[in-house]
């Protein structure tokens, strides 16, 4: 992300004189800096259709078609090396088995740079009732607009629309009552 970032300042940088006062340095430097911080915490209300296309190879060797959905679905983003992923993955299995019988999906999309391995062995250490996905070239985390961080999580309506991006846990009373209006509309 800091290599994304200087590779989109830098060029602004240099265009500051280089005898500006200190005081106009930082005022540009904190404009870009909040400017970063507005973009990357952006809540998208749209997703380039591709997602909708987008199949992914589970760890049983099966294909989720998230086209197929028939009802909301959590795209959950996650890592072996993340702690929050982790402690958060045991309250989603709860989640989804809870909410599953109502036509709730979850799929959990490891990173790119996840080891298959350590994948499959959390997932089996940590039973996970919904399907886990591998993203070996990261082109689902392409698709949902270069996921930097994990965990991330998209709520998408019956239809492939984007409800709600979640950056970190996620709040499931307010996931409940996301879906709960979901599945009231529709």
């Amino acid at each position: 992300m800091i290599h994304r970032f200087l590779n989109l300042v830098w060029p602004l940088i240099t265009l500051v004189p280089r005898h500006s006062s200190p005081v106009k340095c930082r005022v540009i430097l904190t404009t870009l800096l909040v400017s970063l911080v507005i973009v990357s915490c952006s809540n998208r209300t749209e997703l380039d259709a591709s997602v909708n296309e987008l199949t992914f190879k589970t760890l049983s060797g099966t294909d989720v078609a998230l086209g197929d959905s028939q009802g909301p679905t959590l795209v959950n983003f996650w890592s072996t090396s993340c702690v929050i992923c982790i402690k958060e993955m045991p309250h989603l299995a709860n989640f989804y088995t809870t909410h599953k019988p109502n036509g709730f999906q979850i799929i959990a999309v490891a990173m790119s740079y996840d080891p298959p391995n350590e994948v499959l062995e959390l997932a089996t250490q940590l039973k996970l009732p919904f399907p886990v996905a591998l993203d070996i070239r990261g082109e689902a985390s392409t698709a949902f607009g270069s996921v930097e961080g994990t965990p991330t999580s998209f709520l998408l309506d019956s239809d492939g629309k984007l409800v709600k991006r979640y950056i970190g846990a996620i709040n499931l009373d307010k996931l409940e009552k996301k879906i709960d209006q979901l599945m009231e509309a529709g």
